[in-house]
């Protein structure tokens, strides 16, 4: 069931005190006005700028790729205040997940971010599901000492905060708050999310609060607010369909007895669509229209971090438009959308009308602030460097770098320090001559950095098991090409998740496997897991099949007579299947399972390592949560691969033809059973002993690695009286060199490029001997299929 509906009829009773509301009185009867609301969502700790390599989407968005690094506080708060200073009436609203996703979460648990969006006078937020990531206390205390705006949940029903041990999180959050922006009431909704915390829908959860269904919610506070406001706004996490659903409607099972109040009153009734057991039953599943919200008039939404530009315009039950916008996510953009609002004459119950809107998608990179310079980028094509090398780019950047808030730069000080003393950031263990994508962007299977995830879990010292399976949202990030460093590491690990052994029986193993197939049937066919030591193909036509609840009698036929029997060939067998009240025909959806080449033992016993988080049942793994052998080993993701990729042969290895590295690992791939090193890899390590050979050519008593970028009297210096720049450039004619992120090692070492960033004394040792250094490299190998048809 989509989740619970306690609380619904009561909901009224805490939201019937209406806030006094203070301020200068305006009379706007009949007059249009101007509204911009400032969007941030989804900013995932994102305060420090970041590298990534822009999609096309982003790129389409304005993001210029040649000026990162991205995102930042600074370059935010900065916008933020500029942009309200261009409005007469301005909202800033933000849609959740401030928490969780880059390493300056894991040192101070939200504090920073809470203290930064209070600092940029947020006017309220939704509550987003990570910021529950280091438990409902530390969110509590978190919002109770450094967020200065509401945070909203209107569909959480909070334990009663007098009872004993209770988080105190009722306290912290309110359904609404109502803001008066020069006369225009504006009434703000939050709607949490519920799809990402499986837990809440069970009793007695640690969050201790209660899911309410989300439409019945939203309509109990828009009848409430609606008579004293001009316009109402829901700001939500709940996801981009469900925001649509808000407003369309949707279908839902419920059980009779919970859904029949609904189902028989008199205004928005449930309609029953199908019976799913003996009708008039109060213990029969019920499959129902749950109508649309009417009396919305925008939705600001986040969690699945994608931009709706232009934003979209969706009719309500009542005929009134509604508009709904999304904005992004990992502070690659501030949204900001304008409104002309027309307020009525005379009070009525439809209140403001929208007259029209516009919306732009600012981008968070180093040009934040000079549209021109981004037009000029827009205007032409460029090679990769031609952009950013120019000195009119370079002083555009500058002065945008200047024009950085000064005071969150002051806040964010502290914070920083404390990161890079704990956590060391800048060490480097590896080398990826090409991106490597947590995600499979060809088939919807297996993907190079899963696979490589995987491969660590299941390698790991300690833990040795004969598979590994990981959720595949819990990398969250690529290894974008270049140096591989500890804060890149943060980024795909954001999460302090460890690796866990358990003890699953064959039959557990089925059902694990269909679970994913199951999953990744639900959001594309796209795999939800990543695993290594095992194969298997998930059919995701069976699992669609599956959704049909074709009904079956084992007691007349069987399978052979109620299921379909065409086109079965390499579908798993039907099976009469009794759930609840119904019994229906189904099939494994999880197919070809093998472990370690060998076929699934359904009375076998298998030594698997998962991650913590699916193998208390997150995600909705109930087969890891109800299975009692556990075993925590401590050893987090991060560090798995980590050390595992240290292991990994060197360009010295490679270069002298050996097959595994001095820990043993093979050098390369595995493609069709051989380990193969890749041309792309030779090319490289081809590349990077050239380029050490050429740092370590002698000029005299020097070398040209010395006098890179240190050119000046050299020839008395290195006792060669007759060196001119002209000789001397002929003598060392040092090439690029590898690439580190940001610019060329030959670049970084004579600090002729400002895109270089810091040069820290890793990089400066890996650019002089980059031969020395691990190769990360990982291929899609196929070992999640998928079948779609």
């Amino acid at each position: 069931m989509r989740c619970a509906l306690i609380g619904l009829l009561c909901l009224l009773v805490s939201a019937s005190c209406m806030p006094l509301l203070d301020g200068e009185e305006y009379n706007l009867a009949g007059q249009e006005v101007r509204l911009s609301i400032l969007h941030t969502s989804d900013i995932h700790s994102r305060l420090i700028p970041y590298d990534f390599a822009p999609l096309k989407t982003d790129t389409d968005l304005g993001l210029i790729p040649e000026a990162g690094p991205f995102g930042g506080a600074t370059r935010m708060a900065a916008l933020l205040k500029r942009e309200r200073t261009r409005g007469d009436r301005v909202l800033h609203l933000d849609s959740g997940d401030c928490f969780q996703g880059a390493p300056i979460f894991n040192t101070n648990k939200g504090e920073a971010e809470f203290r930064f969006l209070s600092g940029v006078r947020l006017d309220a937020a939704v509550v987003g599901n990570h910021e529950f990531d280091a438990g409902a206390p530390n969110f509590v205390q978190k919002a109770r000492d450094h967020a200065l705006f509401p945070l909203l949940s209107a569909n959480y029903f909070w334990n009663d905060a007098r009872e004993s041990g209770n988080n105190g999180a009722s306290a912290v959050t309110s359904p609404y708050t109502i803001r008066m922006i020069k006369g225009l009431r504006v009434g703000v909704i939050g709607m949490a999310n519920i799809s990402s915390l499986n837990s809440i829908v069970e009793g007695g959860n640690s969050l201790q609060a209660t899911p309410l269904e989300q439409n019945e919610a939203a309509r109990a506070y828009v009848d409430l607010l609606r008579p004293v406001t001009d316009l109402i706004i829901i700001v939500s996490h709940l996801g981009l369909t469900e925001d649509q659903d808000l407003v369309l409607g949707y279908e839902g099972y419920y059980e009779y007895e919970a859904a029949r109040p609904f189902i028989l009153r008199e205004n928005n009734p449930w309609k029953i669509l199908e019976w799913r057991g003996e009708e008039g039953n109060l213990k029969s599943v019920v499959r129902v229209q749950i109508p649309g919200v009417s009396g919305i008039d925008v939705i600001m939404g986040g969690h699945l971090h994608v931009v709706l530009n232009p934003p979209q315009s969706i009719i309500d039950p009542s005929g009134r438009k509604v508009l709904l916008s999304h904005s992004g996510a990992f502070a690659k953009y501030v949204g900001r959308l304008d409104l002309v609002v027309k307020v009525p004459a005379e009070p009525s119950l439809d209140s403001a009308e929208l007259v029209s809107h516009d919306y732009h998608a600012m981008p968070l990179d180093a040009l934040w602030c000079n549209d021109a310079m981004r037009a000029y980028y827009q205007a032409s094509f460029w090679n990769p460097g031609q952009f950013a090398s120019q000195p009119k780019v370079r002083a555009a950047m500058e002065e945008c770098s200047n024009l950085e808030d000064r005071r969150t730069t002051d806040l964010m000080q502290n914070y920083i320090l404390d990161m890079d003393f704990n956590l060391q950031l800048t060490s480097i263990f590896s080398y990826a001559p090409s991106d490597v994508a947590r995600r499979n962007n060809s088939t919807g299977g297996d993907s190079p950095l899963g696979n490589l995830t995987a491969d660590s879990m299941r390698k790991r010292r300690r833990v040795e098991a004969e598979m590994a399976l990981t959720n595949s949202l819990g990398i969250r990030d690529n290894l974008y090409a270049g140096v591989v460093t500890q804060e890149a590491m943060f980024n795909v690990f954001p999460f302090e998740n460890t690796i866990n052994i358990m003890y699953l029986s064959g039959v557990e193993m089925q059902e694990l496997f269909n679970f994913v197939a199951e999953r990744s049937t639900e959001r594309g066919c796209v795999s939800q897991a990543q695993i290594s030591g095992a194969r298997f193909t998930m059919d995701c036509a069976q699992a669609q099949l599956n959704n049909l609840s074709i009904p079956c009698n084992p007691n007349d036929g069987g399978a052979a007579k109620w299921c379909p029997q065409q086109d079965r060939e390499g579908h798993a067998p039907w099976q009469c299947r009794e759930e609840d009240t119904l019994t229906r025909c189904w099939a494994d959806p999880a197919t070809d399972i093998q472990i370690n080449g060998k076929p699934l033992d359904p009375n076998g016993t298998y030594r698997i390592a998962v991650n913590d988080y699916i193998a208390k049942g997150g995600s909705g793994f109930r087969v890891l949560k109800s299975n009692t052998t556990r075993i925590e080993t401590g050893i987090s993701l991060r560090d798995s691969l980590i050390g595992y990729m240290q292991g990994f042969c060197t360009c010295d290895d490679i270069n002298a033809g050996r097959a595994t590295s001095k820990t043993g690992e093979h050098c390369g791939t595995l493609i069709d059973g051989v380990w193969t090193v890749t041309d792309q890899v030779r090319s490289f390590c081809t590349q990077a002993e050239a380029f050490k050979s050429a740092l370590q050519k002698k000029v005299g008593s020097c070398t040209c690695g010395q006098l890179l970028g240190n050119a000046e009297g050299a020839a008395e210096r290195c006792g060669v009286p007759d060196l001119t720049p002209e000789t001397l450039q002929a003598t060392c004619n040092i090439p690029a060199g590898p690439y580190t992120g940001r610019c060329s090692c030959r670049e970084a070492l004579a600090g002729t490029n400002p895109t270089c960033g810091t040069i820290t004394p890793q990089l400066k040792n890996f650019c002089e001997n980059p031969t020395a250094m691990g190769i990360a490299g990982a291929i899609e190998d196929g070992r999640i299929g998928r079948r779609v048809k």
